[in-house]
Formats: C-alpha cells, structure tokens, sequence
C-alpha cells in the first residue's frame, strides 16, 4: 500500500521486547499472591480506603494503620497508590472478585513498566552510538530481576523508577534543543510525579538542577546571551512543580502541625501504637545501640545483603537465584565500573592545562547522575543505621539508571580499548559477546518465572490468603537466607 510506513528490523525487534516483558511482568502479577511483594499489604490498604470512601487518608486513619508498626503509609506522598485506586475503580465495573481487583491494581504497576522501557530506549539512543550497547543498556535496566520485579506488584517503587526514565530523557532532550518551552514543561510534569512517588528518588530533582543550571552556565560563557531564558524556563519549571506537586506538602503541613513531609508525624505515631519493641524508640539500630555507622558499615552484611537484593531477593525477599546470576551481574558491574574509572582517569592524564577547563554543561551533567546515584544509596544507609535496619536493595533502586550509564560507559570503553589494539577482529568479537551477555540477560530474566516465582506460587489456590509478613520476619528471613 502506498503511504504505509514500514516497520524497520529495529522497530519490529523493540515491540517483540516489548511484549516479552510485558508478558512476564503480566503473568508475574499475576501469579503472585497478594502481599508477596514487599509492603504490599500495607500499600493496598490506601488503595482501599479511596475505593471505599472517595478520598484521600491522613496518616492518622485507623482503616489503614499497622497494628504491628503502629503507622501508615499515608503520611508520603501516595499518587502510585491513587493511580492504582483508579484501575480498581475501573475493574469495578466488571468484576467484585477480590484477586481481580489486586490484580487491576497491580496494572499501575505494570503500565509504568512500559512507560519506563519506552523512556529507556529513547535514552539508550541518546547516550551510545552502537546499537548493541543500546540494547545492553536497555536490558540491564528493564530485565535486572530486582527492577522488573517492582513492576509486577502494588508498591511506589515503580512509578519512581518510571519518573527517573522521564528525568534523564528530557534533560537529554533539553541539551539537544537548548530546553524547549516543551521540554520544559515535559520535564515539570516528571519532576513533579517523582515527588509525588517516593523519597528516595529525590536525588532527580538535584540532577534536574544541576544538568538544567550547567547547561545555560556553559551557554553564557560561550558568549550566548541567555540569562533572561534561564530564569524565564527556570521559574516556568519551579511553578509547574509547585502546582502540580506542591499541595501534597501543603496538606501535610496543614495536617501534621507543621510536618510538611510527614515523617517525624509518622514516627510520632509509631511511638504511640506500635507494639512495644518495634517502637522508634526501642528498635534494635546501630545509632540506639549507640554504635557508630562505620560499625554497621563494617561489622554487618548491610553492604553485601544490599547488593545482592538489588540484583535480585525475589518475592517477600525470600526467593534467591542461582549464585551465578549475582556473580555475573556483580562481574559486569564492577568491570563497567572500572572502565569508566579507567576512562576519565585516562582522559585526565592527556589533557593539557589549558582543555582542563571544564565544559560546564557535562561536567554538571555528571555531578547531576552522580547526585542521583548517591542520594538513594544515602537515605538508604541512614534509615538503616537510625530508623530500622532493612539491608534491601530496592530502597536504592532509583539509581539504576545513572548508576548502569556508568557501567555501560565503562564496558563500552573496554570495548573500544580492545578494538583500537586489535582491530577489526576484536570489533566482531566484542559484538558477539555484547549479543551473548543481552541473550543471558533475557534468559535469566525469563527464568525469574520459569525457575522461581512459578515454581513456588503454581498450587497456591487462594491467592488472596497471603501471609501478612512483618518487616522483621522479611529481615530475619533475608540476613539468615544470605
């Protein structure tokens, strides 16, 4: 037919990936009993507190408090769980059945998925030439077992993974067309659902101002007159999040006294209901037992039992892999790693004094992906060393993606090293391997279903009769298990 625009082999390969993991994430919640995934429990008894009553809880409602832990969910921010209230309230039309509603739900979920891989590819584009480390990129970031994993059930960890995909893209995007009145508004808008996700991806929001401030910088020390377009663009991105994300902390500071982010309310009232050693006060942490945080650092498997559920402790952190999937990961990791060091250390050495002034624009780009790498892991160590002592890898999942930009980067260097020493024949060799490291990639993927989830949940009849776990059965179970 005349006019019709052929699929390239490019495109067809990214919708048959596509719908690869789209089939996984989709039976993957699908088998999946209810609370299975971490927290899941406590997150969907938001999502049935707005089915049943139209609005918005305080962290104060009793309908969704803890017994155990004495508080709620509902002192953070909740738009995963409004997103999700809203499938529920779409299933409802059709369907009562209990596990049909969770499982609506869990579309949320799903759907960010998606959105997340489509904004992951137009970023692999953006950062690497070759095709095949594209789709390395790509795969590390959509098919690592402990980020699809957050897909698949009721949780805000998704959502903010999703919303630091959207970041990266147009501050790209905004380099590339000196950010747009577009971009800009495209960057607001996930800014502003970042916010509205999780606290631990507000490492975006510093990369956001920092990329965005390193480019119009750079801009006028080349001589470009662009002073008046930064504020204009900045302030047009500052009130757009203030809308749309500000009356969240303005109902907390409404509601709790003054506690905009809600979280010394939280606390406050744990210390009241919670059951007597789970309270702030009596929880067995290294700053109560006054310990130091090079103790923890050093004396506990914090470090190792981070890294390996990060990789991947599969549902209510109870599930391992096979110790060569962490093996494997943990080798590409630390070779990516090291290539990057290798490249700027190298880069360094070569230049002279006077290429050592910096371009601003990429120098803050990069102190921007560094921000995002180390915030999450921060906020992590520290609600371990002073809150509650959970070593889990999600609590650090927002970096992934500036964290695999850095591995990427270094393998890519390795790559190009081996190429310029050998030549041709090393390129054939490299691409080989690239495809053999994306089709083990793919295979452990798929053998997060095949070899573990299926087997361990196929004779659950009543996937609803979920074991309500507490944080301390999921540590205990994680530290014995690794």
């Amino acid at each position: 037919m005349t006019g019709t625009k052929k699929l390239t082999g490019e495109r067809k390969l990214e919708i048959l990936f596509a719908a690869f993991v789209l089939g996984i994430w989709i039976f993957w919640a699908y088998i999946l009993p209810y609370n299975e995934g971490p927290d899941e429990h406590m997150r969907s008894l938001i999502v049935k507190y707005m089915i049943e009553y139209g609005k918005l809880p305080t962290g104060y409602q009793p309908e969704i408090l803890d017994p155990m832990w004495g508080f709620t969910y509902g002192f953070r921010p909740i738009l995963p769980q409004m997103a999700e209230a809203l499938l529920v309230r779409i299933a409802l039309f059709f369907t009562r059945e209990e596990f049909a509603l969770l499982f609506a739900g869990r579309m949320a979920s799903v759907l960010c998925g998606l959105v997340y891989l489509i904004y992951v590819r137009g970023i692999s584009r953006r950062l690497f030439g070759r095709q095949d480390i594209q789709w390395l990129f790509t795969l590390l970031a959509v098919c690592m077992p402990g980020a699809g994993f957050l897909f698949t059930y009721l949780n805000c960890d998704s959502m903010a993974l999703m919303a630091g995909a959207m970041i990266v893209f147009y501050l790209l995007k905004g380099r590339e067309d000196s950010f747009s009145v577009s971009t800009c508004v495209k960057l607001a808008v996930s800014l502003s659902v970042c916010i509205l996700s999780y606290y631990n991806a507000y490492g975006f929001l510093i990369t956001g101002a920092l990329v965005f401030l390193g480019f119009f910088w750079e801009r006028g020390r080349q001589g470009v007159k662009c002073q008046a377009e930064f504020w204009k663009k900045g302030l047009l991105i500052l009130g757009m999040v203030l809308l749309l994300a500000g009356w969240w902390f303005v109902r907390n500071y409404v509601l709790y006294d003054g506690d905009f982010l809600g979280l010394k309310t939280q606390d406050l009232c744990a210390e009241q209901y919670a059951i007597d050693r789970l309270k702030p006060s009596n929880r067995q942490t290294y700053r109560n037992l006054g310990l130091s945080m090079w103790d923890m650092l050093v004396r506990s498997n914090w470090v190792y039992c981070v890294v390996q559920s990060f990789i991947g402790v599969l549902g209510p952190l109870w599930y391992m892999l096979n110790k060569w999937v962490y093996i494997g990961y943990g080798a590409v990791f630390l070779a990516g790693c090291a290539g990057s060091m290798q490249k700027l250390t190298g880069r360094i050495r070569k230049m002279s004094p006077k290429e050592r002034k910096a371009d601003l624009a990429e120098l803050f780009w990069h102190l921007g992906m560094l921000a995002a790498v180390l915030v999450p892991n921060i906020l992590n160590f520290w609600y371990s060393y002073a809150t509650d002592y959970q070593a889990q890898g999600r609590y650090s999942m927002p970096m992934l993606l500036p964290f695999l930009y850095y591995v990427v980067r270094g393998l890519e260097n390795w790559i190009a090293l081996g190429e310029k020493k050998w030549g041709g024949k090393m390129r054939k060799v490299s691409a080989l391997a690239v495809r053999c490291l994306c089709g083990a990639i793919c295979i452990v993927f798929l053998g997060c279903i095949t070899n573990v989830m299926w087997p361990a949940y196929k004779d659950v009849e009543n996937k609803m009769d979920g074991v309500v776990y507490t944080e301390e059965e999921i540590r205990n179970r994680l530290e014995g298990v690794i």
